[in-house]
């Protein structure tokens, strides 16, 4: 090949590389807005550091803690964890394209507009402690309610919305793996003594049944919530919709891009806290 057409053709190879790679960003601009994903994410970054620093939760004190609390900061930037997910989320669907189309059309239908913002709406409410405990109430009385009552009925939906994408099984696992991802950085920051890999996997499985009562409790509570301002219709209507084969691919594939973001997430803090333990100790 004449050197002028070889470059020629090195020429247009990297234009086609540069376009492809507008597109797939230009793709995940889209995602982000219509799943409104900044926004989650600054609710999942206050959700985390608020669950790794309730009180009683960090056996630290004075400047330990403090750096311990930077450092927590540090681990949940919601920039940070919003890009990464998305890389991560865009990569799953790569060889899907289909699945990231349908899921981008969804999500601007009225339909999807509204549910979309009612959950993320419902996710930033449920970070007072009280509107949670009222949230919690509400499911209560749902349980208790008796059969063919409003309260019933709804609940009975909400559980065929969680059913319809395995979400007990998918966060109960999300669970485990992030709690043993914890304690496996505690271990690299030799702060867990006494412990190998076979211990630390019984002590992570001896949790699975407060994480699925809590996930069972959290998630319904959550979605009698969000979805309290649609009716029967509109709610089976998206129901249908997250029951199709598409849909319920868009759910596995955003699950395994939250996997990989929660555990690396895990394994920090527990590593920030190992060492923070061991400068403690001193």
């Amino acid at each position: 090949m004449p050197s002028s057409l070889f470059h020629t053709a090195r020429l247009v190879l990297s234009s086609l590389v540069i376009l492809l790679s507008l597109a797939r960003f230009a793709a995940a601009e889209d995602l982000s807005r219509a799943y409104l994903l900044p926004e989650l994410f600054e609710i999942m970054a206050a959700e985390g550091r608020s669950s790794v620093l309730a009180e009683g939760a960090v056996p630290l004190e004075g400047r330990a803690l403090a750096d311990f609390e930077r450092d927590v900061a540090r681990i949940y930037d919601r920039h940070t964890m919003h890009d990464a997910f998305l890389d991560s989320l865009m990569a799953e669907m790569a060889a899907t394209p289909e699945v990231l189309r349908d899921a981008l059309e969804f999500a601007q239908t009225d339909l999807g507009k509204r549910v979309l913002r009612l959950e993320v709406s419902a996710r930033d409410a449920l970070l007072d402690d009280e509107v949670d405990e009222i949230a919690r109430l509400a499911l209560h009385e749902a349980r208790e309610a008796q059969p063919g009552t409003v309260a019933a009925d709804r609940l009975e939906m909400v559980r065929e919305r969680v059913e319809a994408n395995d979400l007990v099984e998918l966060n109960v696992s999300l669970g485990l793996n992030t709690s043993f991802a914890y304690y496996q950085g505690m271990m690299a920051e030799n702060a867990v003594n006494g412990l190998d890999a076979e211990q630390l996997l019984f002590l992570v499985w001896a949790q699975e049944p407060e994480i699925r009562a809590d996930i069972e409790d959290w998630i319904e509570s959550y979605f009698m919530m969000a979805y309290k301002p649609l009716n029967d219709d509109e709610l089976a209507a998206y129901i249908a919709y997250v029951s199709t084969p598409l849909a319920q691919a868009f759910n596995r594939a955003m699950f395994r891009a939250f996997e990989s973001l929660f555990n690396g997430i895990s394994l920090d803090v527990g590593r920030a806290l190992g060492r923070r333990l061991n400068v403690e100790d001193i």
